[in-house]
């Protein structure tokens, strides 16, 4: 059994070259983190907008693809009106979760059930973002509604998170400490801590912990 993602960065047209250039290193410098944190990660970012993740462990997804969105989402660009979708989404993203038929990293072929499943439910999103930005689809679909459920209502708090408030996010689903966090972004711990509860961290983590206790046949 494993997870896939597969996600598209919002209104990347709006980025300069610059930025668009230094959120591509961001990404492929992401990939090397999660590599390391989570065994048999492997993660990949095709015609400079479009992600694909793969993960043999599914209990490690969710969390993955929110280090993911809140990496991105808390990404620095020049204040626009262009790039105020990018700003508030940062990326569209779907998970699936099933069985693979071929998982050959160095022939780079994904095949089967799981990157089918998330590449087929981001496709169905459409671009209008207006019913959320993250899908979870499952092999089993007596788990499909409440994963559905806890992917909405994550992604809408993130959504409606600020820039310094993903960043603290993102710091901890990576389990870094409130005082790390703070010695990494130069705020005091205070700082942190005041931003993760206006970005209703407890709520993500609720929803985290819902997820990775979760029984996924296969797993």
């Amino acid at each position: 059994m494993y997870a896939a993602i597969s996600a598209d960065i919002v209104s990347s047209t709006s980025l300069c070259v610059e930025e668009t250039i230094a959120l591509k290193q961001r990404i492929e410098g992401l990939f090397s983190i999660l590599e390391e944190k989570y065994a048999g990660f492997w993660g990949r970012l095709i015609k400079g907008d479009y992600i694909e993740c793969l993960l043999p462990s599914v209990k490690d997804a969710f969390r993955v693809a929110l280090i993911i969105k809140s990496s991105i989402k808390s990404f620095p660009v020049a204040e626009s009106k262009g790039k105020k979708l990018f700003q508030t989404y940062g990326v569209r993203m779907a998970m699936g979760i099933g069985d693979m038929r071929i998982v050959d990293k160095e022939q780079g072929i994904m095949d089967g059930d799981a990157i089918y499943l998330s590449g087929r439910a981001l496709s169905g999103m459409g671009t209008s973002n207006k019913n959320g930005t993250f899908l979870i689809e499952a092999v089993d679909k007596q788990l499909t509604p409440a994963l559905r459920a806890v992917g909405v209502l994550t992604d809408a708090l993130l959504n409606d998170a600020t820039k310094r408030q993903s960043e603290v996010v993102y710091y901890k689903l990576l389990s870094k400490g409130e005082q790390e966090i703070a010695d990494i972004l130069g705020i005091r711990q205070s700082g942190v801590n005041q931003h993760s509860t206006s970005a209703k961290w407890y709520c993500i983590e609720e929803a985290l912990n819902y997820f990775e206790q979760l029984k996924f046949e296969g797993a």
